[in-house]
């Protein structure tokens, strides 16, 4: 099932995301073969049936079809190729889960493609939902070559926003994986954000994921776009952060 969005919303997405010119982005990469990591092949030779000797070209054909949708930098330098959750430490927690029935929801989830490794590794696609403020979804079937295999929901909305298919997952998500997403706000908003993250879990639920951070926290001008201003985190504010909005939502 598949969603989408409303007509003159305020996103949230940064000013940089709008259509680029991608001869004149830094963040645009012509070849972006060294992404295509060992474990992505893997994905896409057995989950996808594409051989070895085709994916680089299915990759960059994908990937330019992507960047016209929104050019974020994760889309044109391809580091989107490399897979985020299965290289976590709770990964096999959080597939054992979702085998027994836990519901994710993939926030940021772009194509799709931390949602394609969890079926590929036994979930059952019913339990996995993606959620991304533009639709990319139709591409990651494309992508990956499993439309009318792969039964997961993807809602196309801003997930800051009262969108009604969000607000029926309030307290219903046993998993939230946000993964390279909230470290494109300043310190306000990355809390907001979390307090958002929070108000969709329930008793026992887990919120997972990685973000850019520095070994000093504090606020970063996004590298050749010194307009945008982000906070990147170190372990301890990281933590703080969390205890703030978990205050805030009386979840601490």
């Amino acid at each position: 099932m598949m969603s989408s969005t409303q007509a003159n919303t305020n996103y949230s997405e940064p000013e940089y995301a709008k259509s680029q010119d991608r001869a004149k982005m830094p963040y645009y990469t012509v070849d972006i073969a060294n992404h295509l990591v060992p474990e992505t092949q893997d994905l896409l030779e057995k989950y996808s049936k594409i051989p070895r000797d085709q994916q680089i070209e299915h990759v960059h054909f994908i990937r330019d079809k992507a960047w016209d949708i929104r050019a974020y930098p994760c889309i044109g330098l391809g580091v989107w190729l490399t897979p985020q959750l299965c290289r976590l430490p709770v990964y096999e927690s959080i597939l054992a889960r979702v085998k027994n029935g836990a519901v994710l929801m993939d926030v940021g989830t772009f194509i799709g493609h931390d949602l394609r490794r969890l079926v590929y590794d036994g979930a059952p696609s019913e339990k996995v939902i993606g959620v991304d403020i533009v639709n990319h979804f139709d591409l990651g079937y494309e992508f990956f070559c499993d439309l009318g295999r792969f039964h997961g929901q993807f809602i196309e909305a801003d997930f800051l926003s009262s969108s009604p298919e969000l607000m029926a997952l309030k307290g219903q998500i046993d998993i939230i994986l946000v993964s390279q997403l909230l470290h494109q706000w300043d310190w306000d908003n990355q809390v907001k954000a979390l307090e958002t993250l929070i108000s969709f879990t329930k008793p026992g639920s887990s919120i997972v994921g990685n973000q850019i951070g520095n070994q000093v926290a504090q606020s970063v001008a996004v590298e050749q776009l010194p307009s945008v201003v982000t906070w990147r985190h170190n372990q301890k504010s990281f933590a703080q952060m969390f205890e703030e909005a978990g205050k805030a939502t009386g979840s601490h």
